[in-house]
């Protein structure tokens, strides 16, 4: 992942959202230096902090870390996968109240699958 890249886009994000690095720094709950490192692309960016900048930004995971060259060739995600990508990326926004109706319709939905009698089918595990 290129440092350079991910920090122009937590500072366009930033930007975007109108905060400033100390304002952004606090909420994410590092310091205003750290957050300037990472803009520059001159300190690692953890998941932990990404996960923060994501939420508090209101930006989805993969906008930081899409789209980046890397060392090997990824095969390209089909329509399905990018879909599962999608809500993957809605549901990380919900609450948690939200997050645990989201997962009890999920189970009901493979209980659905299993009760008609069609285990077979993407559901079953």
């Amino acid at each position: 992942m290129n440092l350079i890249d991910l920090g122009l886009r937590i500072q366009a994000a930033r930007e975007e959202k109108r905060m400033s690095q100390e304002q952004l720094a606090s909420a994410i709950g590092c310091s205003q230096s750290a957050l300037s490192n990472y803009e520059k692309g001159k300190r690692r960016v953890y998941l932990s902090q990404l996960e923060r900048l994501s939420e508090v930004l209101d930006k989805p995971l993969n906008y930081f870390v899409e789209n980046f060259e890397t060392d090997r060739e990824q095969p390209p995600l089909n329509s399905k996968e990018n879909r599962i990508l999608g809500i993957i990326n809605s549901v990380y926004r919900l609450t948690e109240e939200e997050v645990d109706e989201v997962d009890g319709f999920i189970q009901y939905l493979m209980w659905k699958r299993i009760k008609g009698g069609n285990a077979n089918g993407p559901l079953a595990e």
